[in-house]
C-alpha cells in the first residue's frame, strides 16, 4: 500500500479523518452508517496472497445517493474532479461514453393467487403496498408500470430486472410481465436474474431439497423472460451482455450459492481486459463487515441448515450443512477482480425488504445498503460524504452500524446532478472509489437506483 498522491507534489484531498490516515500511509474508511448506508469492507488485498492477477482494473469513481449513483471508469478521482467541478457534481468527460441502467428488484407482482392455496401467503402479503416516498397505498403491479416511466423519462440504455419480480412461478403472471416490458418500457432493452421467490411455489410435498423447483422452473415458466431480454443466453443462470464498453454479468445466486459453472463464467468473463464490469445479483454478497443474517445474503459463513429460519413458513425442505466450495471462491474472486485492481466497478443487488434509514435529517426516508468491495486500506479504494458544510455527529444506533469507532456524516440535501441523465434531490451524497456492492429497495415499495456509468473517449 501507499498513501493517495497522484504525485510528489500533490497530497490527498480528503475529509481530516482521511488526511490523517493518509499521512500514515492508508485511507481511513468510514465504516458506518451515513444516512442511509452502512459500509462494510472486503478485502481485494488478497490478490497477492491468492495468486489473483490484475484484469484490466482502473479508477472507479462513486457519487452516490439514496437511489442514484454515477460511476467514473479512469479519467481523475473523485478529489481531484470535486476540486475542479466542486462538490455534488459528477465528472464525466464532454462526449465520454456511458451506460445508464435502471435497477428494479423485487417487485413481488402478483394478480391472482393463481395457484392457491401454494402462492396464498405471498399473494396476500403484497395484495397492497406502501410506497416509500409518498406514502401512498399502491400495489406491485402500479409499482412497477411507474418505474417503467420513469425508465423511459429517463432514456436509460438498460433494465436490469434483478430478481423477485413476480411472487411466485405463474406463467399468466409472466406473460404479463413480458407483455408489459414490450408495451411500456419504450424499446429499453432488459436483463434478467431470478430470485427466490420468482421460481419457488410453497409447499410442494415433492420437493426433496430447498431449491428443488429452481431449475425445472428457469427452464420452464421463467423461459419467456429470458427469450425477451437483450442478453444472448447460453444458461438462465448467467449471462454477459455488452452495451457502451460496460459489461453486464448476470448471476442467478438465489439459493444463495454460486456453483462450479457459474464461477468458471465468472472467471472468465472477468479475466478480458477491456473496460468496466457490473454484477447483477438478486442476493447481496456477504462481503466481510456485512452485518445481515444468512437469510438475506450469499455466501455468509453460517449459512446452513442450523440457521434457517423460514422453511416451515416457505414450505420446502431445510438447507443442507453449509455453503458449497464454489461460493465461498467466489466471494475471493470478486474481492480479487473488484476495482482498482479488477474490472468490477458495481454490484446490484436486491433482495432484502427492510428500511435502512436511520436518524438524520430525513426520518422518514427509505434506505439501501451500500458496501465497499475493494480493501478500504489500499489505494483507491475510499467513502466519504459529498456535500459543503458537511458537519459530523455521533451515531443514535449501536456498534451493528459502527465500526472501529467511526463517526457518522450527514449532510444537507443537496442535488445529484448528473448532466441529462439525472437531477432529482438526494438528502445524502456520498463519494467512493473502487468497487462498491449496492442492495436497492424493493420496488414493490417504490425502490430503484439508477446507476449510470461514465468511460472516456475511446481516442
Amino acid at each position: 500500500n501507499h498513501d493517495m498522491r497522484r504525485d510528489d507534489s500533490r497530497p490527498c484531498r480528503f475529509s481530516i479523518l482521511n488526511q490523517l490516515a493518509c499521512r500514515r500511509g492508508s485511507v481511513a474508511l468510514m465504516r458506518g452508517a451515513c444516512g442511509f448506508v452502512a459500509v462494510v469492507t472486503a478485502s481485494a488485498c488478497l490478490l497477492s496472497e491468492a495468486g489473483g492477477g490484475r484484469s484490466g482494473g482502473s479508477v472507479a469513481s462513486h457519487i452516490f445517493g439514496q437511489r442514484h449513483a454515477q460511476v467514473q471508469w479512469g479519467g481523475d478521482s473523485v478529489a481531484d474532479n470535486l476540486e475542479r467541478r466542486g462538490v455534488g457534481r459528477f465528472l464525466s468527460a464532454p462526449g465520454g461514453r456511458q451506460l445508464s441502467i435502471l435497477h428494479i428488484s423485487d417487485a413481488h407482482i402478483s394478480l391472482h393467487d393463481d395457484l392457491a392455496p401454494l402462492s396464498t401467503r405471498m399473494h396476500s402479503a403484497f395484495v397492497r403496498t406502501t410506497d416509500k416516498v409518498s406514502h401512498h397505498r399502491t400495489n406491485p403491479g402500479e409499482e412497477f408500470l411507474r418505474l417503467l416511466k420513469l425508465a423511459c423519462a429517463k432514456q436509460v440504455d438498460l433494465i436490469a430486472l434483478g430478481g423477485d419480480i413476480i411472487n411466485f412461478p405463474s406463467e399468466d403472471l409472466v406473460a404479463w410481465l413480458v407483455k408489459t416490458l414490450k408495451e411500456e418500457a419504450c424499446g429499453i432493452p432488459f436483463v434478467y436474474t431470478a430470485g427466490n421467490h420468482d421460481w419457488h411455489a410453497e409447499g410442494l410435498p415433492d420437493d426433496d431439497t430447498f431449491d428443488a423447483q429452481r431449475l425445472p422452473q428457469l427452464q420452464s415458466t421463467l423461459k419467456p423472460i429470458y427469450d425477451a431480454s437483450a442478453a444472448p443466453l447460453a444458461s438462465p443462470l448467467y449471462s454477459a451482455t455488452e452495451l457502451n464498453g460496460v459489461e453486464v454479468l448476470t448471476l442467478d445466486n438465489s439459493n444463495h450459492q454460486i456453483n462450479a459453472e457459474q464461477l468458471e463464467f465468472a472467471r472468465q468473463r472477468l479475466a478480458r481486459t477491456a473496460g468496466p464490469v457490473v454484477l447483477l445479483m438478486h442476493m447481496p454478497l456477504a462481503l466481510p463487515g456485512v452485518e445481515l443474517p444468512p437469510k438475506e445474503c450469499c455466501g455468509h459463513p453460517d449459512w446452513g441448515a442450523q440457521t434457517d429460519e423460514l422453511f416451515t413458513t416457505e414450505g420446502r425442505p431445510r438447507w443442507p450443512e453449509g455453503n458449497l466450495p464454489t461460493t465461498t471462491a467466489f466471494m475471493l474472486l470478486v474481492r480479487q477482480q473488484a476495482a482498482p485492481v479488477g474490472r468490477i466497478v458495481a454490484v446490484l443487488t436486491g433482495h432484502v425488504h427492510r428500511d435502512f434509514g436511520t436518524e438524520l435529517f430525513d426520518k422518514t426516508s427509505a434506505a439501501n445498503i451500500t458496501a465497499l468491495a475493494c480493501d478500504g486500506k489500499s489505494n483507491g479504494c475510499s467513502l466519504r460524504m459529498s456535500a459543503p458544510g458537511w458537519s459530523q455527529e455521533r451515531s443514535h444506533h449501536s456498534s451493528s452500524f459502527l465500526y472501529g469507532g467511526a463517526s457518522t456524516i450527514a449532510a444537507r440535501a443537496e442535488v445529484l446532478q448528473v448532466g441529462s441523465a439525472v437531477g432529482d434531490k438526494e438528502d445524502t451524497l456520498m463519494e467512493a472509489e473502487g468497487a462498491v456492492q449496492y442492495t436497492t429497495l424493493d420496488a414493490a415499495e417504490g425502490g430503484y437506483r439508477l446507476l449510470t456509468v461514465h468511460l472516456p473517449d475511446v481516442n
